[in-house]
């Protein structure tokens, strides 16, 4: 493992209060501005090693691992609607942005507080993509603003689905690029992790070394 400066276990403990979350108290999301000086294999290693961290984490708490959905790197330039990921029922999402001169935005949408205070049916039938009108969602919605394009980020977030038990509690997202540049990157790395009760150690380790020793970018 490469030498490296981020208190992992630290960061791993404020991420999972925040997002493995059984109430809406916590805001289900968390983000990290990681500075300027690392780079893009080196931001990898400690996305795989905070997932390790908080798959720990997730035993102790809920008696299950996390394993990997997908980990892939790619360059992203969609904007998106609201939604979850399509993962397994209790998921998390990380997502690891590189510095980039593209201005984009990530909206949050806590959609168990936007349920219990107007729609106590919106649960029962939660679709992953929101297709309603997005303006009875802003009340309930946290907007982060571009980031300091010269920096590594982590952004963190429940993406369950309502589907009981609903051990943790999920947020929408989506993202939105305030002005495209194609002659420009914008490379994110996206982690889904599934909450399991299976043993993938093996798998997860042959993806962890697909994904830290490739520099492929995906479209």
């Amino acid at each position: 493992m490469e030498n490296i400066d981020v208190p992992i276990e630290k960061l791993a403990q404020q991420c999972f209060h925040a997002v493995f979350r059984t109430d809406i108290d916590k805001p289900g999301f968390q983000h990290f501005n990681l500075g300027k000086n690392r780079s893009p294999s080196e931001f990898r290693t400690i996305m795989t090693s905070l997932k390790k961290e908080l798959s720990k984490l997730n035993e102790t708490y809920f008696g299950k691992k996390l394993s990997y959905h997908w980990l892939v790197r790619f360059d992203q330039q969609v904007n998106t609607p609201f939604h979850v990921d399509n993962a397994a029922h209790q998921s998390f999402l990380l997502l690891g942005y590189e510095p980039s001169v593209i201005e984009s935005e990530l909206h949050i949408a806590d959609y168990h507080a936007f349920a219990k205070e107007n729609d106590k049916d919106f649960l029962t039938n939660f679709t992953p993509v929101f297709k309603d009108d997005k303006s009875i969602l802003v009340p309930f919605t946290t907007k982060l603003k571009s980031f300091d394009k010269e920096a590594y980020h982590i952004v963190i977030m429940n993406n369950s689905s309502p589907t009981l038990p609903a051990e943790t509690l999920g947020v929408y997202h989506k993202a939105v690029i305030v002005e495209q540049n194609f002659s420009e990157s914008r490379i994110v790395n996206s982690m889904v992790l599934n909450m399991t009760s299976e043993e993938k150690n093996i798998e997860d380790q042959k993806r962890e070394e697909s994904y830290l020793n490739s520099n492929v970018i995906s479209t």
